[in-house]
């Protein structure tokens, strides 16, 4: 039988936070990391993903935010856009929500959350049920 695993696009200029998804995400999933929303664009051209994992912080002169209204625009549906962010302000998670994330998540986050809420969008899992 054929294992699928799920493709995650993380969109994140940390190093630390890259290698802390590096390590989490191991042997269950696909990823591909980016730094930047220039990045992450020519990335979505190449290939199809299943979630986009997003900061809002991101050097250049676009932001996290930018990138999920831009995701909803031009790739309605999929990949879905999970905010993972150190901004922990009522409004931060409002604007998320409203650019179009699916969820809105704060840094530090435990590994089983984070796993968990993955886990919601994963289409590829045997146990996931449809409905």
């Amino acid at each position: 039988m054929l294992n699928k695993r799920m493709k995650i696009l993380i969109v994140e200029d940390d190093i630390s936070s890259q290698q802390y998804y590096r390590f989490i995400f191991r042997d269950k999933h696909e990823i591909k990391i980016v730094s930047t929303i220039t990045e992450a664009k020519r990335t979505l051209e190449e290939d199809d993903y299943e979630i986009a994992l997003i900061d809002f912080s991101l050097p250049g002169g676009e932001n996290g935010l930018d990138l999920i209204k831009y995701l909803t625009q031009e790739y309605p549906g999929k990949p879905v856009a999970i905010a993972l962010t150190a901004h922990v302000f009522p409004q931060h998670k409002e604007e998320a929500l409203e650019a179009g994330a699916a969820e809105f998540l704060t840094k530090p986050i435990m590994s089983k959350v984070l796993l968990d809420v993955i886990a919601k969008y994963d289409s590829t899992s045997p146990e996931k049920v449809i409905g």
